[in-house]
């Protein structure tokens, strides 16, 4: 399994990622059972995830290598979370300009014009350090608004 921590700023690498998503997405199954009940892609899921992430993980964690299988999945299950509420966002992936802020990292983009990419491979290791619940849903909204 190749995960967010593997890309190295790769194309080929982030190629395997993508490609791989529809096969890691029952990965999900390692989740407590009263948190993958209700993994069902949709703004209430966000909540769920979000809250157990924060209530199971520090910033610390979440970047400590040991966890990046986790990061991992719970960066997937974000963006294609938003995916499937946001039609139009679609992965990408800067693995020419090094200088570029998101270079070596997925990000969900919009085809519109001056819309910011989305950051869940950011958002998770940034999770823990938010007061309450609710930073996806309202991430989720302003994709949905742009």
């Amino acid at each position: 399994m190749i995960t967010i921590s593997d890309l190295n700023g790769k194309e080929d690498n982030y190629t395997w990622w993508l490609n791989i998503m529809p096969d890691e997405m029952p990965r999900l199954g390692i989740l407590p059972r009263e948190i993958r009940e209700h993994l069902d892609y949709s703004l209430d899921s966000l909540d769920v995830i979000e809250k157990y992430i924060v209530s199971n993980y520090t910033v610390e964690d979440l970047k400590d290598r040991r966890n990046k299988f986790a990061r991992d999945l719970f960066v997937r299950y974000i963006g294609e979370t938003f995916r499937k509420n946001v039609p139009e966002l679609f992965w990408s992936f800067e693995a020419e300009n090094a200088k570029d802020a998101y270079y070596g990292i997925p990000v969900l983009m919009t085809p519109a014009e001056g819309v910011p990419p989305m950051t869940p491979t950011l958002w998770v290791t940034e999770l823990p350090g938010q007061k309450g619940i609710g930073f996806l849903r309202s991430r989720l909204k302003l994709a949905k608004a742009a």
